[in-house]
């Protein structure tokens, strides 16, 4: 996991990280169109998520999602498994959809408002998300979540994921405790 310096703490190994499953919650799909200007002006083919400060290509055979807050990110045909949807059905206009509960487990830590960082993800293009930046609310702090895998019975942090931030206020919207 590539992060900030500031926040490098949670890699000890006596972080305590919480595991959590997705909730099925409603969001919108639509196919991605690379010749297309979706809400980065002047940008075809790319979209900005106002809640990290990414901004991130689309690909041809992708798809874009819109999220609880409005906030949209590119994904790929991989993701639809998520998505109550007949991908016969989804066409290049947002259509509303909710969400699968799956039985992933991730591992999360918040990092408390105060605390400005930074994430590179990478799902095929790389991106560098921002996490409790100004501007924005985040609740008690953005999350951080990784997958989870079992090490001797036990579940902890898979720390070669690249990860992803999650914003603080609608974090309960998406995820549960497990």
């Amino acid at each position: 996991m590539n992060i900030s310096a500031n926040v490098k703490y949670i890699l000890e190994k006596t972080t305590e990280w919480r595991f959590y499953t997705n909730r099925s919650y409603p969001a919108k799909i639509q196919k991605a169109d690379v010749s297309r200007v979706y809400n980065a002006e002047g940008q075809p083919g790319v979209v900005y998520n106002f809640l990290e400060d990414a901004y991130e290509k689309v690909t041809e055979g992708g798809y874009i999602i819109t999220g609880v807050a409005g906030e949209m990110w590119p994904v790929g045909p991989g993701v639809l498994k998520k998505y109550d949807v007949d991908p016969e059905k989804i066409t290049f206009e947002p259509q509303c959809v909710r969400t699968i509960e799956v039985d992933t487990v991730y591992a999360g830590i918040r990092i408390p408002s105060d605390i400005q960082f930074t994430l590179e993800a990478d799902y095929g293009e790389r991106a560098l998300l921002k996490g409790n930046r100004p501007g924005l609310s985040h609740g008690e702090g953005d999350y951080i979540l990784v997958a989870a895998k079992l090490e001797n019975g036990k579940l902890v942090p898979d720390l070669s994921d690249s990860g992803r931030i999650v914003n603080g206020t609608i974090f309960d919207q998406l995820y549960k405790t497990i």
